[in-house]
């Protein structure tokens, strides 16, 4: 049997479901800047949203209790959250490569005409 939600399992459980997009979502963006910038301070940005999103993991389990927890990750982040990550992840790749493309197209361009 399950606990009551009080604040805390919701606090737990609300962490567990935000920890996914958050720690990929965020340590892609930051990687992405990383690269668009030249600043190193994103990459090591990234790696420590990557490691806050482990913490938050940590910390929705030990407030929701373990018996939530699992049925939270097995029937929520599992069949919902992660996939749809990967896919808004890898759609914002193929948009960064094919606004990549136009950019070196319309210089390319640009120079023939100069």
């Amino acid at each position: 049997m399950m606990p009551d939600l009080t604040p805390e399992v919701i606090t737990g459980i609300i962490l567990i479901v935000l920890n996914v997009p958050f720690g990929w979502g965020g340590a892609f963006l930051c990687g992405y800047l990383g690269q668009k910038t030249k600043k190193k301070y994103f990459y090591v940005l990234s790696v420590f949203i990557y490691i806050l999103s482990w913490g938050m993991l940590a910390a929705g389990i030990y407030l929701c209790g373990k018996q939530y927890a699992r049925y939270v990750i097995d029937n929520y982040v599992v069949k919902y959250i992660v996939p749809t990550v990967v896919i808004v992840l890898a759609a914002a790749f193929v948009c960064m490569i094919v606004y990549r493309k136009k950019i070196f197209k319309s210089c390319k361009v640009e120079e023939l005409k100069s």
